[in-house]
C-alpha cells in the first residue's frame, strides 16, 4: 500500500460530536414532529442540500423552511434547534492532529452550513485552543463554501486539483459510508470511523 502523505479529516463525528437526534427532538419541541423526513444524514428536502452548498443565504434557508415547515418559527427558533445537534469537539482528536502535523499534510473536508459553521467555528477558540480551528490544518474546506459536497466525486477532485494532491497516497477519513465511497472513488485510501471508534486510537493502523 503507498504510504500516506496527506490526510483529510471530516468533521462530524470525526472531530467533533453531533447528535440527530437530540436535534430532532427540538424540532418536535417546537411542533414539528418527525424532522427526519426534511434532513438526514444522506436524504434531505433539496432546501438543506442548497444551503450545505452555499446555493442560498440564511435568510433565504430560514423563509424556504418556514415555506415547507407546519409551523412559522422565528429565525432564532429554527437556528437554535437546526445546531442543537452540535455537541462539542473531540479534544483527543484535535490533539493527534496538533502532535502530527508535521509528519503529514492535513485537511478538513466537511459537509456543513454557513449557521454550523457560525456556531463551531467561535467554540473551538472559546473551549478547545487559542488558535483560529482552521489554523490547525493546511487547508480546511466547507462544503457551502466549496459549492460542493461530499460525497460528490467532483468535490474530492476539486480538492486534490487545488492542492496538487496525489489521490494515493492520501488518506480521507469520515464517519459516513456514501463519503468513504465516494472518495474511494477517486483514488484515496479511506478509513470509516464508524460508531464508537475514536479516530486518535485507530488511525495508526492506516498509516
Amino acid at each position: 500500500m503507498t504510504k500516506v502523505k496527506n490526510i483529510i479529516f471530516d468533521l462530524g463525528n470525526v472531530l467533533y460530536d453531533i447528535d440527530f437526534t437530540k436535534m430532532y427532538e427540538s424540532f418536535m419541541a417546537l411542533g414539528i414532529p418527525n424532522f427526519e423526513t426534511y434532513f438526514t444524514l444522506n436524504h434531505s428536502n433539496p432546501l438543506f442540500f442548497e444551503l450545505e452548498k452555499g446555493q442560498c443565504t440564511k435568510e433565504q434557508f430560514f423563509d424556504g423552511f418556514r415555506n415547507i415547515a407546519p409551523v412559522a418559527l422565528s429565525n432564532e427558533q429554527i437556528t437554535t434547534a437546526w445546531n442543537s445537534l452540535l455537541i462539542g469537539y473531540r479534544k483527543a482528536a484535535i490533539n493527534w492532529i496538533l502532535e502530527n502535523d508535521r509528519k503529514f499534510d492535513i485537511y478538513l473536508f466537511s459537509n456543513t452550513n454557513q449557521i454550523h459553521f457560525d456556531h463551531f467555528i467561535p467554540e473551538f477558540e472559546r473551549e478547545v485552543a487559542d488558535v483560529p480551528f482552521e489554523s490547525i490544518f493546511k487547508k480546511a474546506y466547507f462544503s457551502h463554501q466549496l459549492g460542493m459536497r461530499k460525497p460528490d466525486t467532483a468535490s474530492f477532485i476539486q480538492i486534490i486539483e487545488n492542492e496538487s494532491l496525489i489521490a494515493e497516497e492520501t488518506l480521507f477519513i469520515d464517519d459516513n459510508e456514501p463519503n468513504i465511497k465516494g472518495a474511494a472513488l477517486v483514488g484515496m485510501q479511506t478509513l470509516h470511523l464508524k460508531e464508537g471508534m475514536k479516530v486518535h486510537q485507530c488511525i495508526h493502523d492506516f498509516l
